[in-house]
């Protein structure tokens, strides 16, 4: 197990989706490009109010190929996707109590890029985002979302 935004959680998360058969099917053999954008929002103990945390994910052949936290905010060149939203969002999908597409639907993640690629890549982007949601090998050293 490994704590949340740590270099071992990347790692353990490039495996968990590289390991996953299903995704490596479905998963499109292009270049795509994304970064998750994880704001500060006063309410996670892991990104403070006015921090961000910021995530390169590569995929390509069908396979992750980055997965890796960014030492600032990506400039967008040559990037296909940008997800953004507030840390306790993206940490409560992480402890599997928020569904990301529906957090998507509602506006609370905002995306940028082709969505009729995403449409068109369905399959895959509910396996990855399953994986993401549904891990269980992360610590939670200043307590599991919920907060508060």
């Amino acid at each position: 197990m490994s704590a949340i935004y740590s270099d071992a959680w990347y790692d353990d998360m490039k495996a968990l989706i590289n390991g996953s058969p299903e995704f490596r099917k479905q998963a499109p053999r292009q270049r795509v490009v994304m970064t998750l954008e994880v704001l500060g929002d006063g309410a996670s103990p892991y990104v403070p109010q006015g921090q961000d945390v910021h995530f390169l994910v590569v995929l390509e052949e069908g396979a992750v190929q980055e997965y890796r936290p960014l030492p600032e905010r990506h400039d967008g060149k040559g990037l296909g996707f940008r997800f953004t939203a507030p840390a306790t969002v993206w940490e409560s999908i992480a402890a599997g109590g928020v569904d990301p597409i529906t957090a998507g639907l509602r506006g609370q993640i905002k995306i940028r890029g082709d969505m009729r690629f995403l449409m068109q890549n369905a399959d895959a982007v509910k396996i990855l985002v399953d994986l993401y949601g549904k891990q269980i090998s992360t610590e939670w050293p200043k307590g599991k979302p919920p907060y508060g």
